[in-house]
């Protein structure tokens, strides 16, 4: 689906009982490992009543969605970055397959292990339209990019390519490189608030020389949400550099943005680490790593094994006793995913962050484009927030618009606060959880909802920062004598 899925989709689509059975059960489910017999699949909670419509604003259907999560008691959480939690059909199913594990102990492991792994494989791999052989599983987005920046044949003065907003754990990745093959790292300095993507694009191409080996690129950045043409940068890379390996960071993008990881392989992307975790909900410790078959041979991985070919994408899997069970929950996670659809969740995801920046302009740029700006709860929505960009001493850290620079995720500053200070004022304050980002280039509190969070909770972030511009809470409490 192309970019401009923030217009479509959702308004041809009126989810309901048709579209969103009230019961769904987990026929994707391997074989191996399932369930104890006689448990039945558990069911999402969707609605009921025929014709609701997915529309982003629409409390009805997204309140349905939002009881499939536990929400935690006595506050607001809006940091749903550092992971996704489970929708409870998912959480008890992944809680059967570990039980059945728990169970069946050495017997499965010996004797299922490996079915188990090749049926998520292929699921995994059929839902981003990639092939099976060119997908490895792995903890986590750092453990997949480690594999392509550790296995690398590094020669002195070979250069890389990172942006200046890079997840931490990749750049430390990246100075452990230097320190051990004395490579070097030039780094773009990525705008915050790009004019266009051609800016974007011309701050990593221009760094681009003969001997740039690799381009890291991170598809939405993790402090800021921004989301970043890789497509468009890494058909330009391999204009001007054919031989240049890009490696892409999607942990916050994959299931969170309708672009499927086909899309970025046909543009010529090489490499792509991410987590399964985060955005498509699954248990944490499941990440992956693609990588394009021709270049499987020449990454050596992070563990040693014999026991598979240098050009099988297995040889980066070896970890030891591994949480099956994890991984045989992908399939229900993805299936999740599908229900509600990718482009309704994005457009779902867009709007609560629109909602609580308060930002007219862009609330009604998005109604427009969905054909929803003059329904009576949008309108509702609209009058129940205040417009943040127009305070002096508010400062948003994350592109507003076009709605292709970002998704869930904004981060915005405050004059006078520390990041900590303003998140730990927001929890203090107003109940509402959020995390403090203190780096070189960016500077707040990062703000994330999710398919659990509702209008209500993003309208009292809204007032929240509202009262703090207007009535100068002070963010620190009075000493004591």
């Amino acid at each position: 689906m192309k970019r401009k899925h923030f217009i479509q989709t959702f308004s041809a689509t009126a989810l309901g009982t048709a579209l969103l059975p009230q019961s769904v059960h987990a026929d994707t489910l391997a074989n191996a490992g399932k369930p104890p017999k006689g448990k039945k699949s558990p069911e999402y909670i969707v609605p009921q009543t025929p014709g609701v419509s997915a529309a982003p604003h629409n409390e009805v259907f997204w309140g349905a969605v939002a009881k499939n999560f536990t929400r935690p008691e006595g506050f607001i959480n809006l940091e749903n970055g550092y992971f996704s939690h489970q929708p409870q059909g998912t959480l008890r199913f992944h809680n059967d397959a570990e039980t059945t594990i728990n169970t069946q102990t050495s017997h499965f492991m010996r004797t299922a292990q490996t079915q188990a792994i090749e049926a998520a494989r292929t699921t995994f791999a059929e839902f981003q339209g990639l092939m099976p052989e060119e997908v490895a599983f792995t903890r986590n987005t750092t453990e997949s990019l480690n594999i392509v920046i550790m296995g690398t044949q590094w020669q002195p003065g070979d250069e890389v390519i990172l942006g200046d907003q890079d997840y931490g754990s990749m750049v430390e990745a990246f100075q452990q490189a230097v320190a051990r093959w004395t490579i070097r790292l030039n780094v773009a300095e990525v705008p915050m608030h790009p004019n266009s993507d051609a800016e974007i694009i011309r701050a990593y191409t221009s760094l681009i020389t003969p001997r740039t080996k690799m381009l890291h690129l991170t598809q939405m950045v993790n402090l800021t949400g921004q989301l970043i043409p890789v497509v468009a940068i890494t058909r330009e890379a391999k204009r001007i550099n054919p031989n240049i390996f890009v490696v892409v960071d999607a942990a916050h993008s994959l299931a969170h943005t309708p672009l499927d990881l086909w899309e970025l392989r046909n543009a010529g992307v090489d490499a792509i680490g991410g987590s399964l975790h985060k955005w498509l909900c699954n248990p944490i410790g499941v990440g992956f790593l693609f990588m394009k078959q021709k270049n499987i041979r020449e990454i050596w991985p992070l563990m040693g094994d014999i026991s598979a070919e240098r050009t099988d994408i297995r040889k980066f899997e070896h970890q030891g006793t591994r949480p099956i069970d994890s991984l045989q929950t992908i399939a229900k996670a993805i299936e999740f995913h599908r229900l509600i659809g990718s482009a309704n969740k994005y457009n779902r995801l867009t709007y609560l962050k629109l909602l609580w920046i308060g930002n007219k302009q862009a609330l009604e740029t998005f109604g427009k484009g969905l054909g929803i700006l003059n329904d009576p709860q949008y309108q509702a929505n609209m009058n129940a927030v205040t417009n943040l960009t127009v305070f002096d001493s508010f400062k948003l850290q994350s592109p507003l618009l076009p709605f292709s620079r970002g998704g869930a995720i904004a981060t915005a500053a405050l004059n006078g606060y520390t990041p900590s200070e303003l998140a730990q004022t927001l929890m203090s304050k107003f109940g509402i959880f959020t995390v403090g980002i203190d780096h070189p280039v960016v500077r707040g509190v990062r703000v994330t909802p999710h398919l659990s969070s509702s209008a209500s909770d993003c309208i009292a972030l809204n007032k929240a920062f509202t009262a703090l511009c207007v009535d100068l809470i002070p963010h620190l409490e009075p000493q004591k004598n």
